[in-house]
């Protein structure tokens, strides 16, 4: 509240409240563009009527506008403190704020900088560090003679990004290459970054540089101002070049910007055309290098995405460089869980729709766990490379569970899939070493032989009831390289194809037969028995309503068949690698 007028924070969920924002800034020409919330100046708490208005998006204000009728009332400056005071909650020390060129002198007289302009556009900044923090790193690994500069994503990092890589530094005495650290990737920054720093490694005068919040996406620019929105991509891409004009290769020392020739995507084409035409007028030459072909394709990350998607992890490989094959199968196993929890609905267990018989688990807390299992996924496969090493294996698990355990508040979410995928993973990376490729009987052969080397835990819920019901537990399954996956399992997925319910009915048929020691340690070997019964009747007449009853059922007996989640997920993953 301030002296005659009350500012809020409106909730965009109610539709008649979004339509009032709506309303607002259309009567000033512009759009409401996503926002995480939106502060508005009324008369009065009671009052509908919008004075001035602004969102927020992370650290980004956007869709800011005062009415006719209050313009000399000073509520720009009480909007814009409001907004910089949320944010500053949120954590955030710096504001960007993208805007109509018009406006720069009223939002330079409220503390903010010019970064970055365009015709229809520029960018300006509020706070302390920000861009200039970032400068002053840039500027601490300059060194003197012809510098250049790389700007990529390397989502992954592939042989046709070290070809390009290898090529500019050959060119210039120094080469930067910075990652674009935006997370709206499939491969999260620190993956990405730790793969352009390994793919780089023992080219000579290249420095890998920390990425940062100043690359200008289509993703992240907002277009809620433009008289035409079909000219977003061009001017975002003119902010983009300029704020590295500007500010980026000044730092840097950089005279020339390499970037690889694209075939096939228009929009990253038409990004190399402005580079050629805006580069050189800012003093700085502009490199198209021709893209790395295999077999007349290009060498990209988009075509080695589409491999993985597609189950051909040997095409994958053959795009990858080497030192992402890590991070590849890091991505397939979370690829696996994910497809797992998103089975929707599962009897008794977490899906998007609750948290079946689970009192301290929900989607949200399961995705919390599978991120942070990601990286050591990655580093078991990277330490099994050259051998598998049981002590290496366990230890990597001990510190991964302890990840799972602090991401989730103390909460068991997938310790049995950890291990299970773990060991595979650490299997197929050894063998795509040293065969290039994982065909079935040799990962079972791989699986069964690091599972003979641990030692049966103790203290586990699964360890007590393989102890107390005497059935194979996690391990055993392990030693024997999951018979009833390769011979039954699998094949049946297979053969499912694209059918929408193909993981359902998968994993109806992994219930039917699996001694669950999830079930026995929660309900006991009773409670085991019905649930096969009742799995196998719902895999032979199946319908989404005896799902849903099921469900409902597991949920008010406290039964979850948290086994054989983790065997369909440890069967989706197996589909993905060969």
């Amino acid at each position: 509240m301030c002296a005659n007028h009350h500012i809020s924070v409106l909730p965009l969920s109610l539709p008649s409240v979004r339509k009032r924002v709506e309303d607002f800034l259309a009567a000033n020409g512009l759009r409401l563009d996503p926002v995480d919330c939106y502060v508005a100046i009324t008369r009065s708490e009671d009052s509908d009527a919008i004075l001035a208005g602004g969102g927020l998006s992370g650290n980004v204000i956007k869709c800011v506008a005062v009415s006719d009728e209050a313009r000399s009332e000073g509520l720009t400056n009480k909007l814009i403190s409001q907004l910089i005071s949320i944010a500053g909650e949120k954590g955030y020390s710096t504001v960007k704020l993208f805007t109509k060129p018009s406006n720069v002198r009223i939002f330079s007289s409220l503390g903010f900088s010019l970064l970055a302009e365009a015709g229809e556009a520029v960018l300006m900044e509020n706070g302390l560090g920000g861009l200039d923090s970032y400068l002053r790193y840039l500027r601490g690994l300059r060194r003197e003679g012809r510098n250049g500069a790389i700007v990529m994503n390397a989502n992954p990092f592939t042989r046709g990004h070290r070809y390009l890589v290898s090529t500019a530094a050959s060119r210039v005495d120094n080469l930067y290459v910075i990652v674009v650290r935006e997370d709206l990737s499939r491969f999260p920054y620190s993956e990405r970054k730790a793969m352009v720093e390994a793919g780089c490694a023992g080219i000579e005068g290249v420095t890998v540089c920390e990425g940062s919040d100043y690359a200008i996406s289509a993703a992240t620019f907002p277009t809620y101002f433009l008289k035409k929105p079909d000219t977003a991509s061009d001017t975002q891409m003119t902010l983009d070049i300029d704020l590295f004009i500007r500010h980026i290769a000044p730092a840097l020392g950089v005279s020339v910007r390499f970037a690889g020739s694209e075939p096939s995507d228009m929009l990253t084409s038409s990004y190399n055309a402005r580079m050629a035409e805006q580069l050189p007028r800012g003093g700085i030459d502009f490199v198209e290098i021709p893209r790395l072909e295999e077999d007349g394709v290009a060498v990209s990350a988009s075509a080695l995405r589409k491999c993985l998607d597609g189950g051909d992890l040997a095409g994958a490989v053959r795009l990858a460089y080497t030192s992402s094959l890590p991070f590849l199968l890091a991505d397939l196993a979370c690829k696996a869980l994910n497809e797992e929890l998103d089975t929707t609905p599962k009897p008794g267990l977490v899906d998007r729709n609750g948290s079946g018989a689970h009192k301290d688990m929900d989607y949200a807390l399961m995705l919390r766990s599978i991120a942070a299992l990601r990286p050591y996924f990655a580093r078991l496969a990277a330490e099994a490379e050259e051998g598998i090493d049981v002590e290496e294996v366990r230890a990597a698990g001990i510190e991964a569970e302890e990840a799972m355990l602090r991401a989730t508040g103390g909460v068991n979410t997938h310790k049995g899939a950890l291990f299970c995928l773990g060991l595979t993973l650490a299997a197929a990376s050894r063998l795509i070493r040293r065969d290039g490729k994982v065909c079935g009987e040799a990962l079972r052969a791989e699986i069964s032989a690091t599972a003979a080397g641990i030692a049966l835990s103790q203290g586990t819920h699964g360890g007590e009831a393989v102890r107390k019901y005497k059935v194979a537990g996690a391990l055993e399954n392990a030693r024997e390289a999951y018979p009833a996956l390769f011979a039954d399992w699998l094949p049946y997925y297979r053969s499912l194809g694209q059918d929408p319910w193909r993981n359902h009915r998968t994993l109806l048929r992994i219930m039917s037969v699996l001694d669950d020691t999830n079930v026995l340690h929660r309900n006991g070997p009773e409670e085991l028995e019905r649930v096969k019964a009742e799995a196998a009747a719902l895999a032979g007449d199946f319908s989404v309503d005896g799902l849903e009853e099921l469900d409902r059922n597991y949920i008010a007996r406290n039964t979850s068949p948290g086994g054989s989640a983790d065997m369909l997920s440890l069967t989706i993953l197996i589909s993905l690698l060969y």
